[in-house]
């Protein structure tokens, strides 16, 4: 019977980490498998004294942070810190705990591992349950990342990682900001199944408006050489439009009757205060860039001890 590893970032959400547990036990042995679950623990304030059993589980941890990190690099020092161990021969799922990545869709995820060994599965929601809000903010992100990267991103952290490419994973600096748009822009193999969003096991989203823009941020932030790049070009493109512009204005005032006394003076400071400013722009990217390529590099597989703080096993 194969042993899995389940990492699931907690902040706070112990009661609903425990019902996870329950329903991964249930589910494992429906399923004819047995499930290590390590629950890397991001700075909550407190965690309860909690006992856990199951015919299923092949033991838990808590991975103990030295502070909040966020849930993103929660998860590449889950990762991290199980690489450093070794001897990983069996898949490896990452989910939250908080009931909104079914233990119910884990089955799936192994069943198309066997199909496809030597590529990441993603669960892709094929329904979302949030509100309006939330919905209009994802569209409109997703708009956004998109276009500044020229990738489109469908899925989240749910995912199963073939114990194959889990050092090579680790060895990525973008899983650090944020873990499903740096295995995209890793070019890994993947593939993505439909899957439905649970519902929360307890307590409310720790989600909010600012949450929000930086989880959008964190995944852009991946891409920051792409979107540099693509800016510089659209700088250029205002200076060319710019150049058009005043080429047009110099035909109509020299060249046609249409010229309004006072009307090209106007114009042709509006184009000068768009290209100075288009320029100014371009100087910032360019130094921004330069910048960007001389910093240290972060390793989550060589620097995540910085911030593990102890491991605690408690089944």
């Amino acid at each position: 019977m194969s042993v899995i590893t389940i990492i699931t970032p907690v902040y706070n959400d112990w009661d609903a980490f425990a019902l996870l547990v329950a329903e991964i036990d249930a589910v494992a042995g429906e399923n004819n498998f047995k499930a290590k679950i390590i629950a890397v623990n991001d700075g909550s304030v407190s965690v309860p004294e909690m006992s856990f059993w199951g015919e299923n589980l092949a033991g838990i941890e808590i991975m103990h942070l030295s502070r909040n990190l966020g849930h993103q690099r929660s998860i590449a020092v889950g990762l991290s810190a199980l690489n450093k161990r070794g001897n990983v021969d069996a898949p490896i799922i990452v989910m939250d705990c908080d009931g909104e990545d079914r233990p119910a869709d884990i089955p799936r995820l192994l069943a198309e591992y066997d199909l496809h060994p030597d590529e990441i599965i993603f669960a892709q929601r094929a329904r979302r349950s949030e509100g309006f809000f939330f919905k209009i903010f994802y569209k409109l992100f997703k708009l956004i990342f998109r276009g500044l990267t020229g990738s489109g991103i469908s899925f989240g952290n749910f995912s199963l990682i073939p114990p194959e490419k889990l050092e090579q994973i680790v060895y990525f600096q973008e899983i650090w900001n944020h873990f499903a748009a740096g295995i995209m822009h890793s070019n890994l193999k993947r593939r993505t199944i439909p899957t439905d969003r649970g519902k929360r096991y307890a307590g409310k989203s720790h989600m909010n408006l600012v949450s929000l823009v930086l989880h959008g941020l964190s995944a852009i932030s991946v891409y920051t050489e792409i979107v540099y790049i693509r800016l510089i070009f659209l700088s250029f493109f205002v200076i060319f439009l710019d150049i058009i512009g005043f080429l047009i204005l110099l035909y109509i005032k020299y060249f046609t009757l249409l010229a309004i006394p006072g009307w090209g003076t106007s114009v042709a400071i509006g184009l000068v205060l768009i290209m100075l400013q288009a320029i100014l722009f371009l100087t910032i990217l360019s130094f921004a860039i330069l910048g960007y390529r001389s910093m240290k590099m972060f390793i989550p597989a060589i620097d995540f001890e910085d911030y593990l703080r102890k491991t605690e096993r408690v089944v």
